[in-house]
Order: C-alpha cells, then structure tokens, then sequence
C-alpha cells in the first residue's frame, strides 16, 4: 500500500518535512548561522571565583564543642553578609555587573563570584570582595579575640596583689592605732584600700568572664584564609556560541517545517480547487 496521502488530504508535518529536505536543511543552515552571528555581537559576561574558608585562629578552636559545625555556620553567615553588602552596592567592585556570594555545602567554604564585560575586572573584583571580606572579619576579631582578653585578665594579677598588700597593711596599723583618732585614720585608711581593692577584683572578674565566653566563641576562634585564588570560569563566547547557536537551530528547523508544510497545503488544494470549478461547469 502506499504512504502517500489521498487526493486532497494534507500531508503531515514530517511527511512535508520529508519532501523538501533541501528547504528545511536550508532554513536549519541560516538559522544557525543567525544565531552564531548574535552570539559573536552579543554582550558577554566573564565570572571570577575565588573561595575562601574559615580556619582555627589558634588553638582554642580545637576544644570548642561542635567547632566544626559553628564553622559551617560562620561562613554561611558570612556568605549572605557578602551578599548584603553588594546588594546594597558598599562591596560593589568597580567595573563589575554582578557579585554573588553563597556557602559550599557541607563545608565551611565561601564561594565569592563577580561578573564583568572582561576577565581582568572580574578577576580583579573577586580579589577585592574576598580582601575586604577578610579586612572586616580581622577587624571584627580584634575585639573578640579570647587571647586579648586573657591578656586583659593577667595584667590585673599585680595591680590586685599590691592592693591586697595595702589592705593587709592598713589592717595592721588599724591594729596598733593606740588613740581614738588615731584608730579613725587607720579606719579610713582601710575602707579606701578595701574598696580600691574591690574595684580592681571587679574589671579583673569581668575581663576573666569576658575570656570564658570567648574561648568558646566561633567566631573569636576563626579567621578567614583564601583556599583557590580568583579565576575566571568557563568560555563565555563557546557558551554563547551554543546556546544562541542551538536557539536558531531550533527556529530554522520549526521555519522549514511550517513552510513546508504549507507548500504541501497548497499543492493540494489546487486540485480540489480545480475539481470544484470544473463541477460547477458542467452544471
């Protein structure tokens, strides 16, 4: 039996397809050397990404309960901080159409990615993102540094061992004050020594209290260090090249499928046009 459609029945898309294979290939042709032609004008866009992580500071990060999964917690805090700032454009490197910043799953790794029109400033915006991200953390630290406290706290040990000579001191000439008046100096001698004494005891207590809680703080045991320096990603041109290449395929190939589609439609309405005429005559 034959394939070919009845008299005056349109064939279908891929029988059309299949009678004017040099039409379609054609159309398919200059859809692709259409959209090859866009992806060489259009504007391109080059990503640089750097990655930076979040390292123990010292060695106190090693005692900290579940330092691990703090870690992972810091440089996803630190990823939308980054993210923050460029939105709001005070991180926002020269030259650059885009940052995005995110945290590597299951790690405490930031990946840092900055687009511009070519790779030298998206190389260089990267750089700068992750130094001042860096620059602020280090800033941060400084005020939540647990040795600084601990410092703080030991530079009180003489100033309260000498008050504590003045107070045992002022006991003692409390103690051998002989007259009444006497006996009321060496009193007020004391207090001032006591109370000189609990003051010093009171900012050494608070810088030890201080020291306590930071020597578990994540993020006063952490510092920042780049793991993979920026570089740019991928071909931007190839990528184009496909994707607009692939687009203008696809619009060739549906061109050549309706224009053949409709020669078909047309070739056989001509006939049942020519019946219809040739009826009404003989009538």
């Amino acid at each position: 039996m034959s394939s070919r459609p009845a008299s005056g029945e349109p064939a279908g898309p891929l029988t059309s397809v299949m009678r004017h294979p040099v039409l379609v290939s054609v159309l398919l042709v200059l859809g692709l050397a259409a959209g090859i032609a866009v992806a060489l004008v259009a504007p391109k866009a080059y990503t640089a990404e750097t990655r930076v992580a979040v390292v123990p500071a010292n060695t106190n990060a090693y005692t900290v309960a579940g330092y691990p999964v703090g870690a992972r917690e810091l440089a996803a805090d630190y990823a939308r901080w980054v993210q923050n700032r460029a939105t709001e454009g005070s991180w926002a490197p020269p030259r650059a159409s885009g940052v995005t910043s995110s945290p590597i799953p299951d790690s405490a790794v930031i990946r840092i990615e900055v687009a511009a029109k070519d790779p030298a400033a998206a190389t260089a915006g990267a750089d700068q993102v992750a130094k001042t991200l860096m620059d602020t953390v280090t800033e941060a630290r400084a005020g939540h540094d647990p040795e600084t406290a601990y410092k703080e706290f030991t530079s009180f040990a003489p100033k309260v061992a000498e008050a504590r000579s003045a107070v045992q001191a002022a006991e003692r000439a409390f103690g051998r004050a002989s007259s009444e008046a006497a006996r009321r100096a060496a009193s007020d001698d004391l207090q001032k020594a006591q109370t000189e004494l609990a003051s010093i005891q009171l900012r050494q207590d608070a810088a030890g209290d201080l020291y306590r809680r930071l020597y578990v703080d994540i993020a006063g045991n952490s510092s920042l260090q780049v793991v993979s320096p920026a570089a740019t990603q991928g071909n931007p041109q190839r990528t184009a090249m496909m994707r607009y290449g692939l687009m203008g395929l696809g619009a060739g190939g549906l061109l050549g499928m309706l224009t053949a589609v409709l020669l078909d439609r047309r070739r056989t309405s001509r006939p049942a046009r020519a019946g219809r005429e040739h009826t009404i005559g003989s009538a």
